[in-house]
């Protein structure tokens, strides 16, 4: 039989059952409903835990009414008695059994209970004190250990959040050196590519210069040129003369038109610089 339904039948705990057969018959079982109670146990337990407490109430209870009956007839009998009578009997009521209680236990003083505990003898109430004063003691003490626990924890925590700002700074330091680095390399390109264009604009400069002196000096060797042609055309003839001076007047037209187209080529040389 499972151990949940011999509890129903005898409308108790399973667990009374259980403390029963480990105290009395040094059994052990486990406190659940589905547990199986062995046969030679059954009867046993069926005993020991009979519901005997209502029988007895049943019985006292029947004992009263019949008291009652018993007074009642004997005041019956008395009032249909005849009138004249001689001897009157008087009947006593038979008194009714008094209650008694059921489930009360009379416990003994606990002053009066002597315990010895490591050869110390103790009487139940020092005994139950010194019990509760230590499960006092056991509290606080896991209080204290909870607490301390509790500290522990929250200053590994702290500890842990100041690594991670320390890495986290560490981290934006070397980004930001590593941007700086890529900063002066930038820098340096820059300088480089403008000191390669101050160089082309030097070299470019220097071209012009060389032609312009170039250019300057053609100019003056034509214009020497020019003079001399002048002074032998005073000499000639005025027809001889006008043709001369007419020959002599083309060379400078194109020396002024070399002139015009060189300061052309310049300034767009110098718009492309």
């Amino acid at each position: 039989m499972r151990l949940g339904q011999l509890a129903r039948q005898l409308e108790i705990k399973p667990e009374k059952i259980v403390s029963f057969l480990e105290k009395d018959k040094s059994i052990t079982i486990k406190s659940h409903p589905n547990s199986k109670v062995e046969d030679d146990l059954i009867e046993v337990i069926t005993t020991h835990f009979k519901p005997v407490a209502k029988e007895e109430i049943v019985e006292v209870q029947e004992e009263k009414v019949t008291a009652k009956e018993t007074k009642e007839e004997a005041v019956e009998a008395v009032k249909e008695a005849p009138a004249p009578v001689e001897h009157i009997e008087t009947v006593k009521a038979v008194p009714a059994q008094e209650l008694k209680i059921i489930g009360k236990i009379d416990l003994p003083n606990k002053k009066d209970i002597q315990v010895e505990v490591d050869g110390v003898v103790y009487d139940q109430e020092t005994l139950d004190e010194k019990k509760k004063e230590e499960q006092k003691a056991e509290r606080e003490r896991k209080a204290i250990e909870k607490e301390a626990k509790r500290e522990e924890d929250e200053e590994k925590r702290r500890i842990a959040r100041e690594k991670r700002e320390i890495e986290a700074e560490r981290q934006a330091m070397l980004k930001t050196e590593k941007n700086n680095l890529l900063s002066k390399e930038e820098e340096k390109k820059k300088a480089i590519i403008l000191k390669s264009q101050q160089e082309r604009e030097e070299k470019l400069e220097a071209k012009r210069k060389e032609k312009q002196a170039a250019h300057y000096a053609q100019q003056v060797t034509t214009t020497s040129t020019v003079k001399k042609k002048k002074k032998t055309v005073a000499k000639s003839t005025p027809e001889v003369a006008t043709e001369t001076i007419t020959q002599t007047e083309t060379p400078e037209v194109k020396v002024e038109e070399v002139r015009e187209t060189s300061i052309y080529k310049r300034f767009i040389k110098w718009l492309n610089t």
